[in-house]
């Protein structure tokens, strides 16, 4: 086994298996004989994707979003197995940060004509994240999302995070890094290792995924007309030049407070709450990155639509996936 595939069949609305038929042949070609495997729970994408390194695989390709990531990554980080982002699910920011397209078609070529390289990794209490880890507001409209019977999407979470302004308390934490030391009550805070969050929110703009840092933004307690500059802000990363907004660029740092406040990983709901030690976990992931060539020879939609059509002929005759 060289390459395993993991799909998340309830990724994107559960339209994620109809995508990755798009792109099926295009994977083999590329990749030669695939292990497919779908999987049956956030744990069990963890399994599978440990499972792989531990048997060899060259490469694991994780068709989801980025919870679906996040969990595999969680079995992949210290491994020489590299992970790939088929971006088939409704918060598509770890593929992003990659430089891979959101089209399913164009995303599966730049895979196979991509590049490998390091990524960093956060680490919090034995758990790892690739995109952010959140304490505050975002906590309870993620909550509300995952609540809501509506789709998942940017949608969804923008009026998720509004609906949470009207009613969330901000609470007192107190932030210890390298170089300062923070506290007071908060609306939001986000360690991040990507630029983006739920979707394609810029809330660290100067993040870079390989550079051995995280990169901590905290937006203060300013009250509604302040939540809701910050929030309208932070659409366009704006919200980083208002006043009392704190970043940093820690390679640890740790969070408190008087009463425990959960904490969410990837855009997932967790167990954990503060206090907490976070660090940087520099170059520990290998990845699947999209390669400039990559980008420029598989743009063309016309190219995109023969591919589709004769990938979607392939994948009919065979009932796998």
């Amino acid at each position: 086994m060289t390459t395993r595939i993991i799909l998340n069949p309830f990724a994107g609305g559960g339209r994620a298996r109809a995508r990755v038929r798009q792109v099926r042949a295009v994977l083999q070609a590329g990749f030669g004989a695939l292990d497919w495997t779908v999987s049956q729970s956030p744990e069990h994408v963890t399994q599978l994707a440990a499972q792989a390194a531990a048997q060899g695989a060259e490469r694991v390709v994780v068709c989801g979003g980025d919870g679906t990531v996040h969990f595999a990554a969680a079995g992949l980080v210290g491994t020489e197995t590299e992970l790939a982002v088929l971006p088939v699910g409704t918060g598509n920011d770890v593929a992003s940060a990659l430089g891979i397209s959101s089209d399913t078609v164009t995303a599966a070529h730049q895979l196979v004509g991509g590049a490998t390289r390091r990524i960093d990794a956060g680490e919090v209490n034995g758990r790892v994240f690739l995109c952010v880890l959140g304490v505050g507001m975002d906590t309870e409209a993620l909550g509300v999302v995952h609540r809501s019977p509506l789709r998942r999407g940017k949608f969804l979470y923008t009026w998720a995070a509004l609906r949470t302004l009207f009613t969330y308390e901000p609470r007192v934490v107190r932030i210890t890094t390298e170089d300062m030391v923070y506290e007071g009550p908060v609306l939001f805070t986000a360690v991040t290792n990507t630029r983006t969050y739920a979707g394609g929110i810029p809330i660290a703009p100067s993040a870079d995924i390989a550079d051995g840092k995280l990169d901590l933004c905290v937006i203060p307690d300013g009250g509604l007309s302040g939540a809701l500059e910050a929030f309208a802000k932070a659409m366009g990363g704006n919200h980083v030049h208002m006043n009392g907004v704190v970043t940093a660029q820690p390679r640890q740092l740790r969070i408190e407070s008087d009463e425990p406040l959960p904490i969410t990983l990837d855009g997932e709901l967790t167990s954990l709450t503060t206090d907490v030690t976070i660090r940087a976990l520099p170059g520990a992931l290998k990845v699947r990155a999209a390669s400039p060539a990559a980008r420029i020879l598989h743009g063309d939609p016309r190219f995109a639509r023969r591919q589709r059509r004769s990938v979607l002929e392939q994948f009919d005759r065979d009932p796998v996936g």
